[in-house]
């Protein structure tokens, strides 16, 4: 079928698909491009169909087309390339930059720039420097820069796209770092296995890319990309590294080439991929962080030092326990003693043994010396509750640190003499990385909290596990477990953490545990109902905001997907008066709705703020959807009394609704009122960390909803907690390697295989 190449200038928009970037536009033909062929529809137009960049309307364009013998418009042209022509001369670049700027910012530009430069061109280089220019705001320029980068032809790359079943947001990074589209092909062309870097393609996508355009099967890039993906894939579940036979077995089966081809470059230096003792397969960066996470950790420790006399501590507490009229368990009390002695700390215990107390005491304390402090936690909703409990301001790690730079150096480095660092089970090995890179004090004192027997973060590592387990940074466990009048949700949580069963595996009906614990048993087929209607009575007396529906899965039935779309129903239903726009596909379609409550779930930096500013929003940080402009494609998300605006190309991948969470991303928040669903659908899921983790998430009221004999089997069974990883042995080399190892850690160290592992953790 001919092509034809004619100048157009769109004057209507038919249609346009922000997320495939599919549209149809009517468009009138330059006069002196009608030929013969050429057929108008009535209004003496035609309609262009095809994947191609937003069009401007009445602005020219060059498209090469084919005609469109099945489409429903009359005069309808399937798009093939389209294309701005680049303004060249200098008034075709003043005209181009008028479109956007005021007549003095153009001046002003021509009065740093000579008139014989090429304006354009150095704005889509990225070598325009807009500061330089008198009058022209960060704004501006952005606007310009957007007009730029669209007039060039994007059409080669967005048709790539649409072949390969790529959404063209996903490679708009590598458009952002390469400039310009047609390089973008061109490196993936060279190399299809680049486009794992971006988020969204994984290597199996990539893979079939490069098979489609017959690239090369054996080739150095796709076996380390297989690689990399392998051990991704471990890191996804929380390890660090895989060994080597089971890495070689899993690559041989993705990438059915001779096993030679692989062993080879496992025994190379594949990008990305580092070995250690030859067995031990992982990434670079995982090791470098768990690396430097164990330097650190032990150049701490080297820098202990008594902070106060021991007179001075008793009397202190003494004082605190008079005015106070309390007393200090002897675990409590030994805690200061530890804390005193040690620049770095651990603190552990379950609920109820007295945490949160004991760090308002220190706070005390420390007020005491003058010393300032900075109080951390993972995830904004552990920050939250953590400044609920002590009473002064908490952030997130993130938040506090800022974004790293290209120097790795912190923007806010942390300056403060002591640092809590509270849910210390939920922090992976690069926020903890990025935690120590941060602080700027060497002689800090550094204090974590945790419970360890919570799960272990969602990321990779096993930060507490590890810690203890070392036996090599000290260790004050709280195991007394206080606050159980009642008989109600702390009562039964304990029950839990010990593996002790409260309920007859054919126990049915409402049975309730003290003045604010109600468990609902009843067949799988009613839960769900159950839920939604005990969801509806809790919103007559509570706020949404207080309120959570804890789910042990994201799928099926009782799944937060499907379970967060019926709770939509009820706690934001539509209106007339409120914006709503679904999003994804036919078959996995979901609607956002001004008033919704959401979690991002992706590290997000410089969002561009309502204000015009740009802020970062981290993972689990929740928010309530405020706005939908669909003029310029953007949700606007209230985070913590900043609004931020998201794309919407990005909500899917970055953004959740968030009445219904898993039991795991619950983990660090707390919340007025918990409804925990404990079904036999989700029987080999369950344990008892599991359990325990969503029932500790109640303050006044929990409702468990499922069957006796599904809590049981949980309850019955303990996590693994170990999770493979190098923390552990790099703690105990970099402490071996010592010259000053403490004698206590001597005598333990020699008695390791003498004594069993619970006498050990109490000698430290």
């Amino acid at each position: 079928m001919k092509v034809i190449e004619l100048r157009i200038k769109p004057t209507k928009t038919l249609f346009f698909n922000e997320e495939n970037f599919f549209g149809i536009y009517g468009a009138e033909v330059h006069p002196d491009d009608l030929k013969p062929e050429i057929k108008l529809n009535m209004y003496g137009n035609i309609s262009i169909k095809g994947v191609m960049p937003k069009l401007n309307l009445t602005e020219e364009y060059v498209v090469i087309v084919k005609p469109d013998t099945q489409g429903k418009y009359d005069a309808s042209y399937i798009v093939e390339s389209i294309k701005q022509n680049k303004p060249t001369t200098v008034d075709d670049q003043k005209e181009f930059l008028s479109t956007i700027l005021t007549t003095n910012q153009i001046d002003n530009i021509y009065a740093v720039y000579k008139e014989d430069q090429d304006i354009v061109g150095m704005i889509e280089s990225g070598e325009f420097d807009f500061t330089k220019v008198k009058g022209l705001g960060e704004k501006s320029f952005r606007k310009l820069q957007k007009k730029v980068m669209d007039n060039i032809d994007m059409s080669e790359v967005l048709i790539f796209c649409s072949k390969h079943g790529i959404k063209y947001n996903m490679i708009a990074k590598l458009i952002k770092e390469y400039k310009n589209p047609s390089i973008v092909i061109d490196k993936i062309n060279e190399n299809p296995y680049v486009l794992t870097e971006v988020k969204g393609i994984g290597f199996k996508k990539a893979d079939e890319i490069a098979k489609a355009v017959g690239y090369d099967m054996e080739s150095s890039h796709r076996i380390d990309s297989c690689l990399r993906y392998i051990i991704g894939e471990e890191n996804a579940n929380g390890h660090s590294w895989i060994s080597r036979k089971q890495l070689l077995n899993r690559a041989i089966e993705l990438l059915n080439i001779p096993k030679d081809s692989i062993e080879n470059r496992l025994d190379g230096n594949p990008k990305g991929v580092k070995c250690v003792d030859k067995e031990r397969f992982t990434r670079d960066i995982v090791y470098e962080a768990e690396n430097y996470i164990a330097q650190r950790m032990t150049q701490y420790k080297t820098m202990s030092t008594e902070l106060f006399p021991k007179e001075e501590l008793d009397s202190f507490l003494d004082e605190y326990c008079k005015n106070n009229n309390v007393e200090l368990e002897e675990n409590q009390r030994q805690f200061f003693y530890d804390w005193n002695e040690n620049n770095i700390l651990f603190l552990v215990g379950g609920g109820g043994v007295g945490k949160s107390w004991i760090q308002r005491i220190l706070l005390e304390l420390i007020d005491k010396k003058n010393l300032t402090t900075a109080l951390l936690a993972p995830t904004g909703k552990a920050s939250k509750v953590m400044t609920g409990y002590t009473g002064r301001q908490a952030s997130t790690i993130h938040r506090k640190a800022g974004v790293f730079g290209e120097d790795e150096e912190a923007i806010n480095p942390i300056t403060e003499d002591v640092i809590i660092v509270d849910e210390s089970s939920m922090c992976d090995v690069f926020i903890l990385s990025k935690f120590f890179k941060s602080i700027e004090n060497s002689n800090a004192r550094i204090l974590f909290v945790g419970d360890d027997f919570q799960l272990p973060s969602v990321g990779v590592g096993n930060f507490l596990y590890d810690c203890i387990h070392s036996l090599c940074i000290k260790i004050s466990t709280l195991k007394k477990v206080f606050r159980q009048a009642y008989g109600g949700i702390l009562d039964v949580s304990t029950k839990v953490r010990n593996g002790q069963i409260f309920l007859n595996d054919d126990a049915d009906g409402r049975i309730q545990f003290g003045k604010d614990c109600v468990f609902w048993l009843s067949e799988s087929k009613y839960v769900r109902d159950g839920v939604i209607k005990n969801y509806k009575n809790v919103l007559k007396r509570f706020d949404q905001d207080d309120v959570v529906i804890l789910s042990p899965t994201n799928k099926g039935r009782l799944g937060t997907i499907e379970l967060n779309k019926e709770i939509q129903k009820i706690a934001n239903p539509s209106s007339p008066d409120k914006k709503e726009r679904a999003v994804g596909s036919k078959d996995n379609q979901i609607i956002f709705r001004v008033g919704d409550l959401v979690m991002n779930t992706v590290n997000t930096y410089y969002v561009e703020t309502l204000e015009g500013g740009t802020a970062n929003v981290f993972n689990g940080d929740t928010g309530k959807i405020i706005d939908i402009d669909e003029e310029e494609k953007v949700f606007i998300i209230e985070f913590d009394g900043i609004k931020v605006k998201y794309k919407f190309g990005l909500i899917l991948t970055n953004i959740v609704h968030s009445w219904v969470t898993t039991i795991h991303k619950s983990q660090g928040s707390q919340y007025k009122v918990v409804i925990v669903i404990i079904d036999k659908s989700s029987k080999y899921q369950l344990n008892a960390n599991l359990i325990y983790t969503g029932f500790s998430r109640a303050k006044d009221f929990m409702l468990v909803l499922g069957q006796a004999e599904a809590i049981n089997h949980g309850i019955r069974k303990f996590a693994n907690m170990e999770r493979r990883s190098f923390l552990q042995e790099l703690l105990q080399e970099f402490n071996r390697n010592r010259a000053d190892m403490l004698p206590e850690f001597k005598e333990v160290e020699q008695s390791i295989e003498e004594d069993n592992e619970e006498e050990i953790l109490c000698y430290l």
